[in-house]
């Protein structure tokens, strides 16, 4: 099994690094950097102003989350003393090496859902093809190139999960459930039920509690981030503002919405409620990864801006995704088939992000006053329809930008406008950029296209070869 892992780790992740981004261009991902470069510079989190918004003392802070920005302190502290000797832009090296991390956090995530399959009873060929499905036929495809918090939770989650399932349930729980609140604070739901899971499995009272004890330590540490900052213990920055009268419209929204539906972004996601009728043995973890789901959703549907701004689809449900994902493993041969389908086209419908940025159709929308409830319920509108004609105007703009100076250029504010924006203006892969270290981007094509098949091959590997009998005492439920 640990080879397996690997195995599914290595190939998801060359394929990931063949289509890196060449650098951050959302505003969140920004505002997150800028955390981890004053925590290397100027040992504090201030960033500068446009980035956040007004703190206690007048400074400036992000309204993002801690995790990501920590977890992000070493990688910045290379790409600073990289950008020395390449002679390249402090903020482009860390923009860059930063992309590095999303695309991390989902290659580790999919071999986790690999390993959730199997604890739910699928076979390994089954479980082969749903980590698959997550990796290359969801919206996760997508995040791997965007610094958002979402892939990291999303692997907190899958880890929380897991743990919880195997036997003997690990004390690694406590921490996960702390980190998964501090990656975002809705990543609060996964404490509470992974507690109930257990006392219903083990009716151990003790063992039980250690993911609520975990999630209230990352709550705390998360109250006292925001006293720092605000002077408040409950002002986290965003704009949290629930309520039962958005709940109709972000569940209709956030399901079937021809802008952000789950359906129609993750095809293959519909497959699990056909799961969950065909899982016999190992119910209560099925019933457990749903519950997840269902309070998620319901969560994120009654918040006012449930669909999570300019995003690929419902980018807050990615992260009980790989739970959902892992469900399909346990399909019959005749629904793996429609699972086979559903991944193929989900990967086609994602294929222009690996190119472009989606946001590119966004901001042209944007530029043409149409409005944000026609781009979420105008199927015309459909992001999913207009996504690979914006990748190809993105890369005729492309070709008609100087690279060498798009990346020496630098504004303290987001750009509005495309015209002023450098990540719209490039083709979005990072062998589009060499010319600034003054390397022919011929070179990282062929070494994109090693990369990929590389990827393949290893996968295929993952697939096709035996790597001895699962040990059952490591991914049996927890009695």
């Amino acid at each position: 099994m640990r080879k397996r892992f690997l195995y599914m780790f290595a190939g998801t992740w060359l394929i990931y690094l063949a289509f890196l981004p060449p650098g951050i261009y959302s505003i969140d991902g920004y505002s997150m950097l800028a955390v981890a470069d004053s925590l290397v510079t100027r040992c504090n989190v201030t960033v500068p102003a446009g980035l956040g918004i007004p703190g206690k003392d007048g400074q400036t802070y992000s309204s993002w989350y801690p995790l990501q920005s920590i977890l992000a302190v070493p990688v910045v502290a290379g790409a600073i003393k990289a950008s020395s000797l390449l002679h390249i832009p402090v903020h482009y090296a860390e923009s860059f090496s930063a992309a590095v991390l999303p695309a991390l956090y989902t290659a580790l995530t999919v071999p986790l859902v690999y390993m959730l399959a199997i604890s739910l009873g699928s076979s390994k060929n089954g479980a082969w093809l749903a980590a698959i499905s997550y990796g290359f036929g969801t919206i996760a495809l997508t995040y791997t190139r965007d610094f958002c918090a979402d892939p990291l939770l999303a692997l907190l989650v899958a880890s929380g999960l897991l743990l919880a399932f195997v036997r003997p349930t690990s004390w690694i729980t406590l921490p996960v459930a702390a980190l998964a609140v501090l990656a975002k604070p809705t990543g609060i739901i996964l404490g509470p039920i992974l507690c109930i899971y257990l006392f219903w499995k083990s009716r151990r009272l003790w063992l039980s509690l250690l993911p609520g004890f975990g999630s209230a330590i990352g709550l705390a540490l998360y109250f006292y981030y925001n006293y720092y900052r605000f002077g408040s213990f409950r002002t986290f920055g965003q704009p949290w503002t629930f309520s039962i009268n958005f709940l109709p419209q972000g569940l209709a929204g956030l399901l079937i919405s021809p802008g952000a539906g789950l359906l129609w972004f993750c095809p293959c996601i519909t497959l699990s409620v056909i799961s969950l009728a065909q899982i016999k043995t190992q119910r209560l973890e099925a019933w457990t990864i749903a519950a997840l789901a269902c309070t998620s959703l319901l969560l994120h549907s009654l918040w006012a801006s449930w669909n999570g701004g300019w995003s690929w689809g419902p980018r807050l449900l990615l992260p009980v995704l790989p739970g959902l994902v892992a469900l399909t493993g346990v399909l019959s041969n005749g629904w793996r088939k429609l699972l086979v389908l559903s991944t193929v086209l989900g990967f086609l419908l994602t294929a222009p992000n690996l190119v472009s940025f989606y946001t590119r159709y966004y901001s042209e929308a944007n530029e043409q006053g149409i409005s944000n409830a026609d781009l979420m319920w105008h199927p015309s509108r459909s992001l999913l329809l207009h996504a690979w004609p914006a990748a190809y105007r993105q890369i005729q703009d492309a070709r008609q930008s100087d690279v060498r100076q798009l990346v020496a250029q630098r504004a303290e504010n987001p750009a509005s406008t495309i015209s002023t924006s450098r990540a719209l203006r490039v083709v979005a892969v990072w062998w589009w950029v060499l010319p600034v270290v003054h390397v022919s981007r011929i070179w990282g094509i062929l070494i994109s296209t090693l990369l990929t098949l590389a990827g393949i091959r290893v996968l295929m590997l993952a697939r096709s070869q035996s790597f001895g009998v699962t040990d059952p005492i490591d991914l049996c439920p927890a009695p």
